[in-house]
């Protein structure tokens, strides 16, 4: 019994150098290189936003990733993990000539109220119950900031 307790012992002592070993590794950096950091910067240039988010829009930014985003996609092109679901499919937010031909108010009552109240999908529920008319303006800024 006492070999067995020494075998373990030893058996679990290896592993445990060997994970550490592995786990010491992933955390170091590798040395970037100047055209790496060039490319970097690059790429970090092609992620900024278009134009930055007023007070309002990024309140909105908050609302829409917890009640929008599941349908309507993170750019609001309306591909969101569960649009393949949906027929019709959701709102491109992103078609600057449908979202200017709107109103602020259409854009509210359809957040208020669901697509069916603008004459538009069913799908989209109503978010009045679950939201206060100033989260509602703060949603509906920040939805007519992708066709900006």
């Amino acid at each position: 019994m006492k070999t067995f307790t020494v075998l373990t012992a030893l058996v679990l002592s290896f592993l445990f150098l060997q994970c550490s070993k592995y786990t010491n590794n992933t955390h170091k950096q590798p040395a970037k290189s100047d055209s790496t950091s060039a490319v970097d910067s690059a790429s970090q240039t092609l992620a900024a936003p278009v134009h930055e988010l007023t007070y309002e829009e990024r309140e909105g930014q908050f609302l829409y990733t917890k009640y929008c985003d599941v349908c309507h996609g993170d750019a609001g092109k309306g591909d969101g993990f569960n649009a393949y679901n949906l027929n019709p499919k959701p709102q491109d937010f992103s078609d600057a000539r449908y979202m200017n031909a709107l109103s602020d108010q259409q854009i509210i009552q359809a957040i208020t109220y669901g697509g069916s109240a603008i004459n538009k999908s069913p799908l989209m529920p109503p978010w009045g119950g679950r939201l206060d008319k100033q989260r509602i303006e703060y949603l509906a800024a920040y939805v007519r900031s992708f066709a900006k």
